[in-house]
C-alpha cells in the first residue's frame, strides 16, 4: 500500500494524518511531539513514504526525524497554500489530512529544505545575531543609568 502523510506541526503536538493512494484516510491523530509518539503513527511505514509538513514553529525536528528513518520529506510553503487557508473548516484534523491529500494529488506547493549542515550554520548566526542584540541592549542600559543622574561618559 502507498501511503502519504500530511502532519500539522505545532509547538505542543502534531496531527498525523496518513492517506492511502485511493484517497481515504487510514489514520488522522493527534499526538504529543517527540521521536517516539511521531513514530508510533508513522513508523511501520516504509523508508520513502512521502511525508508533507507545514513551514511553522520549530520545523527542524521534524526534518530530522524524516530523514533520518528515511522519509520522502515535503516542506510545504505556508502562504502558497491556499487549500489550507482558506477552508471553510478549519482544525488541525482537516489541514493534516489536506497535507496529505495535497501530497497524493502531487499539487503540494513545496518550499526549499536547506541541507543539515546550512539549516546548522544558520542557526548558529542566528543565535549569535541575538547575542550581539543583547549585549548592546545591556551596554545602552548601562550607559543609561549614569546618563539618568546627569553624568555622562567619559569623552575619548
Amino acid at each position: 500500500m502507498q501511503a502519504f502523510v500530511g502532519v500539522d506541526v505545532h509547538r505542543r503536538q502534531s496531527q498525523i494524518a496518513v492517506m492511502d493512494e485511493g484517497g481515504r484516510t487510514v489514520v488522522n491523530r493527534n499526538v504529543p511531539n517527540g521521536r517516539e509518539a511521531v513514530l508510533g503513527v508513522i513508523g511501520d511505514l516504509p523508508a520513502g513514504t512521502p511525508v508533507a509538513f507545514e513551514a511553522a514553529f520549530d520545523w527542524g525536528w521534524v526534518i530530522e526525524l524524516l530523514q533520518d528513518y528515511g522519509f520522502e520529506a515535503h516542506m510545504t510553503h505556508p502562504l502558497q497554500c491556499k487549500a489550507i487557508a482558506s477552508a471553510r473548516l478549519k482544525n488541525d484534523k482537516v489541514d493534516a489530512a489536506t497535507l496529505a491529500h495535497l501530497l497524493r494529488s502531487d499539487l503540494l506547493p513545496e518550499a526549499w529544505i536547506a541541507s543539515r549542515p546550512v539549516r546548522e550554520e544558520r542557526a548558529s548566526l542566528r543565535h549569535r545575531a541575538q547575542l550581539v542584540r543583547l549585549r548592546t541592549l545591556l551596554r545602552n542600559r548601562t550607559h543609561a543609568v549614569p546618563a539618568h543622574h546627569g553624568c555622562d561618559r567619559a569623552a575619548g
